[in-house]
């Protein structure tokens, strides 16, 4: 077994949490259409995302791996912990204050390198994790048109 085939396991979680992130996000913004807002569900969901990549950054880690295959779980980790804090911890409303442009910029720093990790991992990955963030994005657009935000 190589050194490649030796992470895969680590990096189809990886692609995994980035595509079942993507997934929710798709029922988020469809239930803002309904004005469905902060379900409890999705927060535990993050939480739990967010141990598996902690997880997975000290496993790459310990294993001297790439640069990327520390870097993007962690951007990805550190988003998810702001949007814990944010919306269900503090459920402070900073979408309509300065901190919308820092949050969008972490976000999709964060997605992007998870399209990023995935293609790294296998170009069929990437291209299903760029699905899912297209059909995210396509439900944000939705909800904001229809509600006036995403």
């Amino acid at each position: 077994m190589n050194k490649r085939t030796s992470y895969r396991p680590i990096d189809l979680v990886v692609v995994a949490v980035a595509n079942i992130m993507n997934i929710v996000m798709v029922v988020v913004f469809l239930l803002r259409t309904m004005m469905v807002e902060r379900l409890q569900v999705v927060c535990f969901i993050w939480a739990a995302f967010i141990l598996v990549l902690v997880a997975v950054v000290v496993l790459n880690i310990r294993a001297k791996r790439e640069w990327w295959a520390i870097v993007f779980p962690l951007f990805l980790a550190v988003f998810l912990i702001v949007e814990v804090a944010l919306d269900y911890i503090v459920e402070y409303d900073f979408r309509s204050t300065v901190l919308l442009g820092p949050y969008l910029l972490l976000y999709y720093v964060s997605i992007l390198g998870m399209i990023g990790y995935s293609f790294l991992t296998e170009k069929k990955c990437g291209f299903i994790t760029l699905a899912t963030y297209f059909l995210s994005q396509i439900a944000a657009f939705y909800s904001y048109f229809k509600v006036g935000h995403g």
